[in-house]
C-alpha cells in the first residue's frame, strides 16, 4: 500500500482471479483504484477469458469485467456483454485454479 510500511493483504481467491485475467486476456487489464459501483455478477461464457467469474461493471460507456482486489480497487478488462451470462456466486462456483 503506498505510504504504508505494511503490505496489502489479498485473499487467495481474488488472487486467482485476477492472475487468471492477467494471462489469458487478449484485451489490457486496467487497474482501478476509484470506486465502482457494484454491478451484476457473471460468468464469461466465450473467449479466452471463459469461466472467469467476476462484476460486470461499465466504465466510460464500456462494459467490462471486474474483478475486486481488497484495498487495491478493481482489475477491468473490456467484456463483450454477449461473453457473459448472469450468475450466483458461490465459493464452490468460483474457478479455482
Amino acid at each position: 500500500m503506498r505510504g504504508e510500511s505494511t503490505p496489502a493483504v489479498i485473499p487467495d481467491e481474488q488472487m486467482a482471479r485476477f492472475r487468471f485475467m492477467l494471462d489469458y486476456s487478449d484485451e489490457a487489464v486496467c487497474m482501478n483504484d476509484t470506486p465502482l459501483a457494484r454491478g451484476e455478477k457473471v460468468r464469461v461464457i466465450k473467449g479466452p477469458l471463459s469461466g472467469l467469474v467476476g462484476e460486470l461493471v461499465t466504465v466510460g460507456g464500456k462494459s467490462k469485467i471486474a474483478v475486486r482486489l481488497n484495498m487495491l480497487g478493481c482489475a477491468c478488462v473490456d467484456m463483450p456483454i454477449g461473453y457473459v451470462e448472469p450468475t450466483k456466486i458461490s465459493n464452490d462456483d468460483t474457478k479455482k485454479l
